[in-house]
């Protein structure tokens, strides 16, 4: 056994005080051997009891301690709160899942009729073209016929039907109509002839109404390639090719000045005296043999046809 007088050299455990102490459960007084005392409180759970050595024989004081006590009711309560919130959050997230299910479900009909739809119009605009084609081909078949009976001297066999007996002709005297030339400008001033004869201009001009139907407005109307029966036809290129070799198309006509004495005087007089009386001249435009040139020529009243000729020889050279 320790001496009381070792005892006094330990240190002296109290409860805290914000630790509730069990009011039920009194001390027991232990007497002897500290070990001993020891061992008994190390059989206790939560509670433990340390002697103290009292000054007077070793009588040790009790003192007990006692740790924290965890209530079953609170942590049951506890854990029912947090299932039941869990089971708000499944359930909310069950009502989303399946409310995009049904967003899911609508769209994919949506999808489906949109495609049937699709289908059968792509289907039906197919065959319109494919209809389409074949009546124009028809058509450009039975116009190829045409011009080329026409072109031999031959009455067309596609209007035979709506003309068994011919069509007669009614010939009309339209010297006085002028058809306008595209890409040219008329005159400007008064024109004159040889023999000091002033020019009667036509006071009826012939125009055609409306707008005028050219070979690429036409080709603009066709569709560029049509697929049949998994091939790729084009339409434009070989109406293209049949217009060209059956009706030349239109060129710009390129007009060309031709420097003659003529010119060169007038010029001349127009800078040194401007307000003097003109002299009589005349202004040709002569077309070249394919009618993609005119060449402007100013000759006076006693030029001839040898000096036209020599100018614009002399034109075509340079």
């Amino acid at each position: 056994m320790s001496s009381p007088l070792a005892s006094l050299g330990k240190t002296r455990r109290v409860p805290l005080p914000s630790e509730p102490v069990n009011s039920g459960r009194r001390g027991i007084k232990l007497y002897g051997d500290e070990d001993e005392v020891d061992m008994l409180n190390d059989g206790h759970g939560s509670e433990e009891r340390i002697s103290v050595p009292s000054c007077y024989g070793g009588i040790g004081a009790p003192v007990s301690r006692q740790g924290p006590v965890f209530h079953d009711s609170e942590l049951m309560a506890t854990m029912a709160r947090k299932v039941r919130d869990l089971e708000r959050q499944v359930k909310a997230q069950t009502d989303e899942m399946l409310s995009k299910d049904r967003k899911i479900r609508a769209l994919e009909e949506l999808v489906e009729t949109l495609q049937e739809h699709k289908g059968q119009m792509s289907q039906q605009r197919q065959e319109e073209l494919e209809a389409m084609c074949t009546q124009l081909q028809q058509q450009i078949s039975e116009m190829e016929h045409c011009l080329r009976d026409i072109m031999d001297g031959f009455f067309p066999s596609e209007l035979q039907r709506l003309y068994p007996d011919g069509v007669p002709f009614k010939v009309s005297d339209l010297r006085n109509q002028v058809y306008p030339e595209s890409g040219l400008d008329p005159f400007p001033g008064e024109g004159r002839v040889v023999g000091w004869q002033r020019i009667r201009k036509p006071s009826v001009t012939m125009e055609h109404p409306g707008s005028r139907m050219t070979p690429e407005k036409f080709l603009n109307r066709l569709p560029k390639f049509v697929i049949r029966q998994g091939e790729v036809i084009d339409i434009r290129g070989p109406i293209r090719n049949t217009l060209q070799n059956c009706c030349p198309w239109p060129v710009p006509i390129q007009e060309i000045v031709v420097e003659t004495p003529a010119l060169a005087a007038e010029r001349e007089r127009n800078q040194e005296s401007p307000e003097s009386p003109a002299p009589p001249l005349s202004m040709l435009r002569i077309k070249s043999e394919n009618g993609e040139q005119a060449f402007l020529l100013m000759m006076r009243p006693e030029d001839t046809v040898g000096d036209v000729r020599a100018l614009l020889a002399q034109a075509r050279s340079v």
